[in-house]
């Protein structure tokens, strides 16, 4: 996480807007406000005004006289919640690039989970906080897979989306654990908290597709939380370690949409997994595997990018099929960058994000 948790029961957010007063004439002062933050009408020839209404506290690093617990600087988690609400459902629906409002929006999610982190919110505040946090670094991975390095880096936002995960997770068991030392029967932590669990539990073992621990910790979970969805996740991550490639994308089209989207990044590690396996198994100069089968198979929006992909790895392509052969596959090669499924996208778009995020709703 960017702080560590801090124990002391003494630190209690007061601020009660969504960010510091001070900050934000300090920020207005010397020209730093976001346009999402200043007051609408002509400004350009004048200095921005901050709308403290808009405004959001920004990210900050700990640094040499930067006193980063000053209650008076830390929104309490009814203001967490209340920016979460801003940032999800005001911002997001902006009439503006995607990209302008995800950096906006992710530069204020690691200052929410500052102030949480700091304040040493309650684990049921946290849990809250976490979750929609968690969809949108999820649904933004996708949304943004095949923009430039330069305008959307996937390793930091995966690295976010990690990091919240495993601090959701570590909520969950805290409940687990106390259950199971009270030895009560009667549920410690209320529906609410629990209904999405089933969902984080798979979005974990899904972004960390093949992975032993990943798939370790659901069998030691509760059976209470090993639901169908989660069985599935299971059964697709066994499925992907042993090279069960096919199984795996017929799987994925059973999962709820806002799983598909993060399961179907793993394609193009997939796709080259899978070719590399058929250029043995399927190695012979006169053998062709139909184009449209495999298309279907790996879920390819088109022949075509299949073509691109068998040629990048060095496979030989034509109109009647492709030919594997262990020779030709180049297996030094670097991955194919991340593609959009035309089908997901037609789905999003009749989708609320917004909703999605916040609600977990597809």
């Amino acid at each position: 996480m960017d702080q560590k948790d801090i124990s002391s029961d003494d630190i209690v957010g007061k601020c009660p807007h969504m960010c510091p007063i001070e900050e934000a004439k300090l920020r207005e002062s010397q020209r730093l406000l976001h346009v999402f933050e200043t007051l609408p009408g002509p400004q350009k020839f004048t200095r921005p005004k901050v709308d403290i209404k808009r405004a959001v506290k920004c990210f900050s690093r700990s640094a040499a006289g930067k006193d980063l617990t000053d209650p008076d600087k830390l929104r309490p988690p009814s203001v967490l919640l209340e920016t979460l609400n801003y940032l999800f459902n005001d911002i997001l629906n902006k009439d503006a690039s995607w990209i302008v409002k995800y950096d906006f929006i992710a530069d204020r999610l690691r200052s929410v989970r500052q102030d949480m982190i700091i304040q040493n919110t309650s684990r049921a505040h946290q849990i809250v906080i976490l979750q929609p946090i968690i969809r949108f670094y999820a649904v933004a991975a996708y949304m943004f897979c095949e923009e430039d390095i330069n305008q959307f880096d996937p390793y930091i936002n995966n690295k976010q989306l990690q990091e919240c995960l495993k601090r959701l997770l570590c909520m969950y068991d805290y409940y687990d654990t106390l259950q199971k030392i009270t030895k009560n029967d009667v549920c410690l932590s209320n529906d609410f908290l629990e209904e999405h669990r089933p969902y984080f539990e798979t979005l974990y073992l899904i972004f960390n597709l093949g992975d032993v621990d990943a798939i370790n910790r659901i069998l030691n979970i509760s059976k209470n939380w090993r639901t169908s969805l989660v069985v599935t996740s299971v059964k697709m991550s066994l499925c992907y370690i042993s090279g069960n490639y096919f199984k795996v994308c017929k799987l994925l089209k059973t999962l709820p949409l806002s799983l598909q989207i993060m399961a179907y990044l793993h394609m193009p590690e997939l796709r080259r997994s899978c070719f590399k396996t058929m250029s043995v198994a399927y190695s012979s100069k006169n053998l062709l595997f139909s184009k449209a089968i495999l298309t279907d198979l790996l879920l390819y929006n088109s022949e075509k990018e299949l073509e691109i992909d068998c040629k990048h790895y060095g496979l030989k392509f034509n109109e009647n099929g492709v030919n594997f052969l262990k020779t030709d596959f180049k297996a030094n090669v670097t991955k194919v960058k991340p593609r959009k499924n035309d089908e997901l996208d037609k789905k999003l778009k009749d989708v609320n994000i917004s909703s999605l995020i916040l609600n977990g709703s597809n």
